[in-house]
């Protein structure tokens, strides 16, 4: 509204002024919402433009972690000390029990055995054909201790030894083709495959 001589009332220039600054402020303010809509600076006094943002990129989904416990492992192949794989001597049976309390327990073929085992960070699922250092999901296994009876043949006492060095070795567990359980270093190299007990 304006005067006859074309002048605007004080008033209504101030309510200008405010109306001004209050699409100012909101504007400047509209950058901190929840992201689903800016408010821009208008072109003309007493107007706003409402932008709509692009939706942000969705993670992918996360993978399931395979349960580590509740299954009894026998152990099938596993490493020499000279880096050559092999299988336990017939007639005796390794075997690996991980509980939902961080406790390894089993058989190493003579004596029984329990340590303590943490898992942490995401499982990388073995993709057939395609294997890397980071398949599986990080292990630590500390804290042996098992009995000390002496079992025969000498080569049954060697072989469980082989097998309680290899346990701290473990950096890395992961489920393998037909559900076979394996332990390998940080560095991807395998330690040990054990299969579900029958």
């Amino acid at each position: 509204m304006t005067t006859r001589d074309g002048r605007q009332p004080k008033a209504t220039g101030r309510i200008a002024i405010l109306t001004t600054a209050a699409v100012l402020f909101l504007g400047a303010c509209g950058g901190s919402g929840d992201g689903d809509s800016d408010v821009t600076e208008p072109d003309t006094p007493g107007t706003t433009t409402a932008t709509t943002s692009a939706p942000e990129p969705t993670a992918p989904p996360a993978v399931d972690v395979p349960e580590l416990g509740g299954t009894d492992w026998v152990l099938t192949e596993y490493v020499l000390p000279g880096g050559s794989i092999t299988n336990p001597w017939p007639d005796t049976e390794i075997t690996l029990r991980f509980d939902s309390g961080g406790r390894l327990t089993g058989s190493g073929g003579c004596n029984t055995y329990e340590a303590r085992f943490t898992v942490e960070g995401p499982y990388d699922p073995f993709e057939s054909g395609i294997r890397d250092a980071n398949d599986g999901q990080v292990i630590r296994i500390d804290s042996l201790a098992f009995t000390e009876m002496g079992c025969t043949p000498d080569r049954v006492m060697e072989q469980e030894s082989e097998f309680f060095d290899l346990l701290p070795m473990a950096g890395r567990w992961l489920l393998i083709n037909e559900g076979s359980f394996s332990l390998r270093t940080a560095d991807g190299s395998v330690l040990l495959i054990a299969a579900p007990s029958s």
